[in-house]
């Protein structure tokens, strides 16, 4: 099996079982059918269909990524039937919103809003606020959104008309998914964060790296896609150091935007699971 298949079948778990999300209004679990770890290894032995499937993606991005691989479970390991994806809605000749999916089951229409998301809490903002690395995106304006625009497009007159058009169902259920890692700030924290079982992200600024020099190695810079699991091909480990922390200072100048790394933690010891480190200039 190759990297990218293997990376694939990494975030493709992942998602089935739900490792980590900041909103979920229906956990996936309800919809998944009771053998899909048996038919999750029939596809390891034959991984075409997946491939297939990923490789008709519309771009590359991150956000994409993940709806395609979203989609192919809803399709392959649910007990969904589903009706349209990524339906946009026009009023007016303009389009007021999209369908990002809808199923149905036992005569229940589901409309998914879904969202893959990495956001760093600030204590300081707000009385407390999860925000995404550019810090024009935070998770309460992405609820807010999708909860008062994205989740009520079928209740406009549009929506209503094009819902009658593929579903003879009248009982809609709406279910937000915002899925993500949780990165809390790492200043003067103690080893006690790392060994924390249900912590795996956090962030520092560059400044204060040093502190997590004794609890984190070998760091692994996450480029996208690999941002769900680590990319497990990277030979190249970084260790806390001067080398690293001039090397980000000289990148910070130009490209002001967070860095991503997966790392081992000293503490967790006999955990599997990396931890993830967001490196963020002084003054984000």
């Amino acid at each position: 099996m190759s990297h990218s298949v293997k990376q694939l079948f990494a975030d493709l778990e992942w998602l089935l079982c739900e490792r980590e999300s900041f909103v979920i209004d229906i956990p996936l679990a309800k919809f998944l059918l009771p053998t899909w770890p048996q038919k999750l290894q029939e596809l390891k032995a034959n991984p075409h269909e997946l491939m297939e499937h990923m490789a008709s993606a519309k771009s590359h991005f991150l956000g994409t990524y993940f709806e395609q691989l979203f989609s192919f479970v809803i399709q392959h390991f649910s007990t969904l039937r589903v009706i349209a994806e990524h339906q946009q809605i026009h009023v007016d000749g303009k389009t007021y919103g999209e369908v990002d999916l809808l199923a149905e089951l036992q005569g229940k229409v589901y409309q998914f809003e879904i969202a893959l998301k990495f956001y760093l809490y600030r204590s300081d903002l707000m009385g407390g606020i999860w925000i995404g690395p550019n810090k024009n995106d935070n998770l309460h304006k992405k609820e807010s959104h999708a909860r008062n625009h994205q989740l009520k497009i079928l209740t406009i007159n549009e929506g209503k008309e094009w819902l009658t058009s593929v579903s003879k169902c009248s009982d809609t259920q709406k279910n937000l998914m915002i899925y993500g890692r949780h990165f809390y700030p790492l200043k003067n924290k103690t080893c006690n964060f790392f060994a924390h079982s249900d912590w795996h992200g956090g962030w520092i600024r560059l400044s204060d790296l040093y502190l997590a020099q004794p609890f984190l190695s070998q760091l692994c810079e996450a480029n996208k896609p690999y941002w769900i699991t680590a990319n497990s091909d990277i030979s190249v480990k970084k260790q806390i150091n001067n080398d690293l922390m001039l090397e980000l200072s000289l990148r910070f100048r130009g490209d002001e935007r967070p860095v991503l790394f997966s790392c081992v933690s000293s503490i967790k010891l006999d955990s599997s699971e990396l931890f993830w480190l967001f490196v963020c200039p002084d003054d984000w």
